[in-house]
């Protein structure tokens, strides 16, 4: 028996939601700073095996000197807050529950930790309402003050507040919040990522006067064919005792900068029942209508602040607050999404939250950093994956400007179509998605309420998706599963406003476009899984959508990494991955699959984000008669705020530079300018190369960040003879030679047909989940059975290779490689030699600068760059640091001034890379701080490259990017240089 509980066991049962829980309200603080109380810091903090081991003495009368502390807001899973009396570490897992079901079974061993302070309530306080404020408790808690029972609540992210004015006096007093890492509602939370556990938002005590705002409700519309602002300003009172009257609400509306917009309304507050039936609390409404207002966008993220006051009958101000709104317009129409009568691009990224080492307890300088970095490549859309955030991102949101599709705490992946049909969980879809859109509903940056995310498609669905058409009829919803299960034309219209699926090919999208069914717009709410070295054709995908209608874009899968600081024994450190705390099951590092590493490093595939979501582009247009057209592919902004330079580059050596003098560029058009450039008699391949940089210094960038870019063949290279062609005659002992360049090649020229799998090539520390979920696997399963991982190559293909020493410092090789069908889809075909580790720089005339491959090389430009040898961008070993289509690759020894450079000859580009590990090194290790670099620089030359494509979860490389069988030729010259 618990204090307060009884014989109740609420953690067990999915229908308790919530004992003595306030109603969610909007998020707002009081305009009197000292009215709030952080309860931020250390708390005394004791971890139990199970919630049955709690007493009344553990919760009440326990001496706390010998427990630790901990600090809130965090998780007492993470490594960093581990030490004495806390064994319990996260646990990832993508599907599977971390324990056995069925729901809402729990496991034997459910860790629970007891969280104790003091605080002191000043004198002032007493008489007034007091409030505690938890914002996120993994998984369910419950909360004594003083020793009495204040009340239960679930749902991890989001806040519960209850009144505890009873329980509290003046002076000294105890709070214990008792938190369960797992619930009957842990079946609801199964959402790829990591399982923590603790107080990981912020704690604080509020004090409410008698009379209180209790909540603000602002609906701020605007009239897309003349700027006019229509808002509605519900605002609630709050009585502690029994209402009264003589009480009236004030409101005022004002630019950002402070300017008055107009008049301050006032109405009285309703205090009882004036006409039968007809009450509806004690809720004051507030009209006005601006003309020409600036209305929010991503683009322009324009904002007003809303002040409220409560003023008694000798007005004098009770209560007040503020909130910040913008007025915006979203609506479906035409198989579009129009934000103020306009089609947005929906530029976007799934977003988790968490950090290396807080984990789950996120700063507002984590959640800004994360919000500037991908504004910095151009993303301007996030999915709150798969839970509401803390308000303070939403308002982040709204400042920075960001479209957000703001997300149910929904997802019970592992019983997906069963729990969604459960009458037992149906209160709990309904409290988790009606309490969202009360807390978020004013921000104007959330332009999609979301139902949760692969939880099938059921009967509570769709009571959520009722209340939520009711409550907010001015937002479109969003749910995969409902289009999943019911078909993309016309399923699950009760429940998802837009045809939102995840990893659908670009075949599947281009014909819904193109079919012109149905009346939703499509935006993949996933695709592009960037697991590792990965993202392949994203341009492809961008082709097809911004060409076909019905098509507005989609959500990457996914932001970052969640790779956690781990210390090794030896006290070096690395992010770790499932599994690598101990915990089974585990998905392994599925839970790394960012665009981002986990401390916010760009990996080299966020420049061809950048790339495809650029709000500008510049190609090359006519036949007789070139043009440059550029595109503005914004909705509301214009390009004056972007300055466009020119490069042209002759032989990938920069001849002319100068300035476009941008005209005016209306939203969604382009305009015609000629060549800024006169091509050179000379001969020679001839490309021209536009940036557009910011004029200005930006919130999230400095004055000439580079936003956009894009580049033109002008002139193609001339036409090379064709190397000689060699017959294959058997295999061909080397030349002997004592020439420099033999002595330099610590390992010879030898065929390559292996490349160290990538996780979309196979799950690489998961080929039996690859081939279970029937996705990936496919290719390294295919290259096992064939040996291409173990065998030599020469064994596996006719080949025949010559080499022709010109001199001491010159050698050719030409090469014939036949590939028979049963090697289809190989790797690579090419040769790989090695060099002293010496050689530490690498400058090549190709595509760069950046890492890139054959369905990753759009945002890569062509020209001569140089810089070192790449280091491990992954946070798993796998292939890494191609350049593709290179005309010549130099490796450098800066200390010995050497410099061996490689010429193509035929075909005129081959894929070159330079690391210092072998394929087979990085196909065995399983972490980089296991792994060590061998002394040498293994290069690679390819005159194929098989594509990245994103199998570890959707589609796998495009056709056009496999190695066919068949025959390769191909040639080139190694001279040593100084």
């Amino acid at each position: 028996m618990i204090i307060g509980l009884g014989a109740l066991r609420p953690w067990t049962d999915p229908e308790v939601t919530s004992i003595q829980r306030l109603p969610m309200r909007a998020t707002f603080a009081p305009t009197v700073s000292a009215r709030r109380r952080s309860l931020n810091g250390a708390w005394k903090f004791r971890l139990l095996d199970h919630p049955d081991q709690l007493t009344d003495d553990l919760i009440v009368d326990a001496d706390t000197t010998a427990w630790r502390t901990m600090a809130v807001p965090g998780n007492w899973t993470m490594p960093s807050a581990q030490g004495r009396g806390v064994d319990d570490l996260p646990h990832y897992t993508n599907v599977q529950m971390p324990f056995p079901g069925p729901p809402p079974t729990l496991p034997r061993r459910n860790p629970t930790g007891i969280y104790r302070r003091s605080f002191t309530v000043a004198k002032g306080w007493i008489g007034q309402q007091t409030v505690l404020h938890v914002g996120g408790a993994e998984s369910v808690h419950a909360i004594w003050v003083n020793g009495a029972f204040a009340g239960y609540g679930t749902d991890s992210r989001l806040p519960s507040e209850y009144d505890i004015t009873a329980l509290i006096h003046s002076g000294s007093n105890d709070v214990t919040i008792v938190v369960m890492r797992y619930s009957a509602h842990s079946y609801v939370e199964d959402q790829d990522q990591w399982w923590m556990a603790g107080l990981h938002r912020e704690v604080f005590l509020e004090s409410r006067p008698l009379v209180y705002l209790a909540d603000v409700r602002c609906d701020a519309d605007l009239e897309v064919a003349d700027h006019t602002g229509r808002l509605r300003l519900s605002a609630t009172v709050g009585f502690v005792d029994r209402p009264a009257s003589g009480y009236s609400v004030r409101a005022g509306l004002f630019t950002a900068s402070g300017r008055r917009v107009a008049k301050a309304l006032s109405g009285v507050v309703p205090h009882h029942f004036e006409a039968p039936y007809v009450f509806t609390g004690h809720t004051v409404d507030l009209h006005w209508q601006i003309p020409a207002v600036n209305a929010w966008s991503a683009e322009s993220p324009n904002r007003y602040r809303v002040t409220v006051d409560v003023i008694d009958a000798a007005g004098v101000v009770v209560d007040g607050t503020e909130q910040w709104i913008g007025f915006r317009h979203v609506e479906i129409r035409d198989r579009q999404l129009l934000v103020n009568g306009q089609p947005a691009w929906i530029f976007g990224v799934n977003r988790h939250d968490h950090h290396p080492v807080r984990g789950k307890a996120l700063t507002i300088d984590d959640m800004r950093d994360d919000l500037l970095q991908m504004r910095r490549h151009n993303i301007t859309a996030v999915r709150t994956s798969h839970y509401p955030n803390d308000s303070r991102f939403y308002d982040l949101c709204d400042e920075l400007g960001m479209y957000v599709v703001d997300e149910s705490n929904i997802e019970s992946h592992a019983y997906n179509v069963s729990l969604c049909n459960d009458p037992r969980y149906r209160t709990t879809w309904l409290a988790r998605g009606s309490r969202m859109v009360e807390r978020d509903r004013n921000h104007p940056s959330i332009i999609s309420w979301s139902l949760g995310n692969e939880s099938g498609y059921g009967t509570n669905h769709d009571a959520l998706a009722g209340w939520i058409r009711k409550a907010d009829p001015s937002r479109p919803l969003h749910y995969e599963g409902a289009v999943f299960h019911d078909g993309w034309v016309d399923g699950g219209l009760a429940a998802s406003d837009l045809v939102c699926p995840m990893y659908a090919s670009i075949d599947a999208i281009r014909q819904y476009g193109e079919s012109g069914l149905g009346s939703r717009p499509l935006i993949l709410c996933e695709y592009s899984h960037a697991m590792g070295n990965s993202n392949g054709s994203l341009a492809d995908y961008w082709d097809v959508i911004t060409s076909t209608p019905g098509l507005q874009g989609g959500f990457l899968w996914e932001w970052k990494d969640h790779g956690i600081t781990q210390t090794m024994p030896d006290g070096t450190k690395r992010f770790a991955y499932g599994g690598q705390f101990g915990d089974t099951p585990n998905d392994c590092n599925f839970v790394a699959d960012g665009l981002v590493a986990a401390d916010l490093v760009p990996h080299p595939a966020m420049r061809e984000v950048a790339w495809v979501y650029r709000p500008v582009t510049a190609e090359l247009v006519g036949h007789k008669v070139k043009r440059v057209r550029i595109s503005n592919r914004q909705s509301f902004l214009g390009v004056d705020w972007l300055r466009a330079t020119w490069a042209m580059l002759v032989d990938g050596v920069v001849a002319s530079v100068g300035v476009f003098a941008l005209p005016r560029i209306a939203p969604h058009s382009s305009v015609d300018l000629a060549l800024p450039c006169q091509l050179p008699a000379s001969a020679g391949e001839v490309h021209l190369t536009v940036r557009f940089e910011s004029r200005r210094d930006h919130e999230w960038a400095p004055k000439r960040h580079l936003v956009a870019w894009d580049q033109m063949v002008l002139r193609e290279a001339p036409r090379r003879a064709k190397a000689g062609r060699a017959k294959p005659s058997g295999r061909h002992d080397p030349v002997h030679s004592t020439d420099s360049i033999a002595r330099l090649l610590t390992d010879p020229v030898a065929l390559a047909l292996f490349r160290a799998p990538t996780d979309n090539d196979g799950f690489k520390l998961m080929p039996e989940l690859a081939q279970r979920l029937r996705v990936g696997g496919q290719a390294l399963r295919l290259w096992q059975e064939a040996g291409v991982d173990a065998r030599p190559a020469d064994d596996l293909v006719t080949h025949h290779s010559i080499r022709t020493v010109i001199d001491d410092t010159v050698v050719e090789y030409r090469h014939v490689v036949d590939v028979p069908e049963s090697l289809i889809d190989l790797p690579r075909v090419g040769v790989t030699f090695a060099l002293p580790a010496r050689f530490d720089q690498l400058r090549w005339f190709g595509r760069g600068p950046h890492e890139n491959y054959p369905d990753r090389k759009s945002s890569a430009m062509v020209g001569i760059w140089d810089g070192p040898i790449d280091g491990e961008p992954y946070l798993v070993p796998q292939e890494f640091g191609l350049r593709s289509d290179c005309r010549w690759f130099e490796c450098l020894d800066t200390r010995g001034k050497q410099r061996l450079r490689i010429d193509v000859l035929n075909p005129t580009v081959l894929h070159c890379s330079a690391t210092h590990y072998r394929a087979m090194d990085l196909y065995a290790a399983t972490t980089f701080t296991d792994l060590q670099p061998r002394s040498e620089l293994r290069v690679h030359l390819d005159v194929a490259h098989r594509g990245l494509g994103t199998a570890s979860c959707g589609p796998d490389v495009l056709a056009q990017y496999r190695i066919p069988a068949g025959r390769f030729e191909f040639a080139y010259r190694l001279s040593l240089v100084g």
